[in-house]
């Protein structure tokens, strides 16, 4: 697609979009707080969830706290996309854009120990507020059960 086609679809935003859920597998691959935190708005009402009981996260405290419990405890972070990501919403007007990715891998080192989980599903819900984009919501969908890091109390 052109980018005079993309400009009259709105498709523009897909192509920014894309980019910060990037900078978010980039940020989280080098574990960097700092970078996380200027994906997402710090609002008090965000939301991260994942399939265990134990990730469930409301607040940028919340959130923060539990991307710094996992880069305490977990190493060699390296996230495969299996899937292409797929847009919903984000054209102008719209202030609200989803990104589903139906299959995603995350190899991690915990305890030592390298493990992989495969087939992860991802939502993640952006949000524009003037002309920025930023992270709002996202969830992890996880086959499998164990749980690698203990998140405590923020």
């Amino acid at each position: 697609m052109s980018s005079d086609e993309r400009a009259k679809d709105g498709g523009d935003w897909k192509v920014e979009l894309g980019q910060r859920f990037a900078a978010f597998i980039d940020a989280y691959e080098r574990r960097s707080l700092e970078a996380l935190g200027e994906l997402f708005w710090h609002d008090e009402d965000i939301v991260v969830v994942g399939t265990h009981s134990n990730l469930h996260f409301v607040g940028w405290a919340q959130v923060e706290h539990s991307f710094h419990r996992q880069f305490e405890h977990l190493r060699d972070l390296r996230v495969t996309l299996r899937s292409e990501p797929r847009w919903h919403g984000g054209a102008p007007p719209s202030t609200m854009a989803c990104l589903t990715v139906p299959a995603m891998d995350l190899t991690v080192t915990a305890d030592g120990k390298p493990t992989t989980f495969t087939g992860i599903r991802v939502t993640c819900a952006f949000e524009r507020r003037g002309t920025a984009w930023r992270m709002v919501q996202m969830h992890w969908s996880l086959p499998r059960v164990e749980v690698l890091v203990d998140h405590g109390a923020p």
